[in-house]
């Protein structure tokens, strides 16, 4: 499952629930308070009835999907060094099996365990400094058993890539320099 729906990127869902016939019964069932003032750009993961995801600046949040209560919340602590041109931004989640990924503004892809929100594993894609600029602000996307991801911070002079890691290990497969 993953930020876009499916991997034509259409961004839109294929559900037929909803249809102009019907769509003016609907009613808000409830709110979650969010403590970002950030934007928000993520479109939510929705799984067995657990709603996942992302608020600025590296925060993911599993959500009871009927009645909007919080069961965990894992925040992940950016390295101070990071860089970012244009705010702070985070596009989402991609998930595979039990397990979520999220990019992190100092350029780490981080794999989350969906049941409880601990950390699973954690890898610098840049291999570099955060200083030096790269992020990643993208939902991750899951193909197969990999993990890709591509970087941010052309602004500071950053060679841009994509790559892919194993979503078991953490560990690069492959890198693709754009």
């Amino acid at each position: 499952l993953a930020y876009n729906g499916t991997y034509s990127s259409a961004r839109y869902s294929t559900l037929a629930q909803i249809t102009t016939a019907n769509v003016k019964n609907l009613q808000m069932r409830w709110a979650l308070q969010v403590k970002s003032l950030e934007k928000f750009e993520a479109t939510p993961l929705v799984v067995d009835g657990r709603m996942y995801l992302t608020q600025a600046p590296n925060d993911v949040l599993a959500v009871d999907a009927a009645t909007g209560r919080v069961f965990w919340q894992y925040s992940y602590e950016p390295s101070p060094k990071a860089r970012l041109c244009c705010g702070i931004v985070k596009r989402g989640l991609a998930i595979l099996g039990d397990t979520l990924f999220m990019g992190a503004i100092d350029g780490r892809l981080v794999a989350i365990d969906a049941y409880n929100g601990k950390p699973v594993w954690s890898t610098n894609v840049n291999g570099a400094d955060p200083a030096t600029g790269y992020s990643i602000t993208m939902a991750p996307l899951v193909v197969k058993d990999k993990v890709i991801v591509g970087t941010g911070g052309g602004e500071y002079g950053i060679r841009g890539f994509i790559a892919a890691f194993d979503a078991k290990s953490g560990n690069e497969v492959w890198r693709f320099y754009t």
